[in-house]
C-alpha cells in the first residue's frame, strides 16, 4: 500500500496553514505515491505510522493509491518476506544469509585465530538471520575483551547493516 499527497496536501506543504505535529509533517513529506507504507516505517519509530497516516487521511492530506506493493512469502522460516522487486539480501536470501556467515565466521577466525574457532563453529550452526544476529551480540562483547572497543563496534555495525 502507497499514498500519495492530495492538493490540500501539497497545499500544507507550502503554506504551514494546519497544526501538524513534527512527527506528522515528517511523513507528509515523505508521502510520495512511491514509498509503501512498509518504507515509510523505516523513518518513524515502531507503533507510531499507523495513528499518523490515519490522521492525515482524516484531514484529506493524503490518499491511497492503486499501488499495491505485497510481500512474497519468506525464503524458508526464520527469514523475512521480501518485497517483489527487492534484490536478494542476506535476511530475505538464504543464499545471501550463508554468504554473510561464513564472512562473519571468517572475520573472527581471522582477528582471533585458534581462540575463535569455538565462536566460528557456533555461527556455523546459526540457520536464520534472527539466530546470527542474537549470536553476533555475543561476539561483539567477546571481541571487545580480546581486541578493543573499536573493532567490535566496526564488527557489529558491519555485521549488522547486512542483516537487516
Amino acid at each position: 500500500m502507497a499514498f500519495s499527497k492530495t492538493d490540500a496536501g501539497r497545499a500544507e506543504m507550502a503554506g504551514r496553514s494546519r497544526n501538524l505535529s513534527a512527527l506528522q509533517r515528517r511523513v507528509l513529506i515523505l508521502v510520495d505515491g512511491q514509498r509503501t507504507v512498509n518504507a515509510l516505517g523505516a523513518f518513524v519509530r515502531v507503533g507510531e505510522l499507523d495513528a499518523v497516516l490515519d490522521h492525515l487521511l482524516h484531514e484529506g492530506l493524503i490518499e491511497s493509491t492503486a499501488i499495491s506493493a505485497g510481500l512474497q512469502e519468506p525464503a524458508t522460516p526464520g527469514f523475512t518476506a521480501a518485497e517483489m522487486d527487492e534484490a536478494p539480501r542476506p535476511a530475505t536470501s538464504p543464499q545471501e544469509f550463508i554468504k554473510v556467515r561464513q564472512l562473519a565466521s571468517d572475520f573472527v577466525q581471522d582477528k582471533l585465530g585458534s581462540a575463535g574457532e569455538p565462536i566460528c563453529a557456533a555461527i556455523d550452526r546459526c540457520e536464520s538471520p534472527f539466530e546470527l544476529r542474537k549470536m553476533l551480540r555475543g561476539v561483539e562483547i567477546f571481541v571487545g575483551q580480546r581486541l578493543s572497543a573499536e573493532t567490535a563496534q566496526v564488527f557489529a555495525r558491519h555485521f549488522g547493516a547486512l542483516l537487516l
